[in-house]
């Protein structure tokens, strides 16, 4: 999806959610496949069956159709949200962008954060993603789930207001307060030196 930037704008990092959330769907597609593959196999076992050869043509083609409903409604539809979703970093903006047709977005100025908070499960950190949030006032916050690499996005984040022009990074909240410790000792503060920047797999240039 074409994102319109301001004069001056330039897309640092665009990068889609960790792709864990497709393991459940996937799972769900395989079982749809087996069940279709077992019912199909016992209408064909069944024809000696007078009234099973009579209606084999419709039976199977209800099988049919019913595993490719719920192969879509199981597996196509997250995967088309999953696909949809994307994680915007300007030099002035991020955003979360969702849909294909009808799209949603939500955006959130570097001028206006006051604090970035980078959090991570026991299942997120073995897959190297994390939760990113981005305060910007009481009742003001963007969350982003499953970053990839959440902890290199976190310090893309800090580089980018840090680089804002003075009257834009004065426009903000005041400066930047020092986040709690993570549960691994890294600090969730901005700084672009703040937490494990790993590397930049996962991200793709916009």
């Amino acid at each position: 999806m074409q994102l319109r930037l301001e004069p001056g704008e330039q897309v640092i990092v665009a990068t889609l959610p960790q792709a864990r959330t497709l393991f459940w769907p996937f799972l769900a597609l395989l079982l749809v496949l087996l069940a279709g593959g077992f019912g199909s196999g016992r209408i064909t076992r069944e024809l000696g069956v007078a009234w099973v050869a009579q209606w084999q043509p419709f039976l199977q083609a209800a099988v049919l159709v019913a595993a490719a409903v719920l192969a879509l409604r199981l597996f196509v539809v997250p995967l088309l949200r999953w696909s949809s979703t994307r994680y915007v970093l300007t030099n002035r903006r991020l955003l979360v962008r969702r849909g294909w047709g009808r799209r949603s977005e939500q955006e959130t100025r570097l001028s206006g954060i006051c604090e970035v908070h980078a959090e991570q499960s026991l299942l997120q950190r073995m897959l190297r993603s994390g939760t990113l949030r981005a305060e910007a006032g009481p009742g003001r916050s963007t969350k982003l789930v499953d970053v990839p690499e959440v902890y290199r996005f976190r310090t893309l984040v800090a580089r980018a207001i840090e680089d804002l022009p003075q009257p834009a990074a004065a426009a903000g909240t005041g400066p930047l307060p020092q986040g709690p410790a993570l549960a691994d000792g890294s600090d969730t503060g901005l700084g672009a030196g703040a937490g494990d920047p790993g590397d930049d797999a996962g991200f793709y240039g916009g």
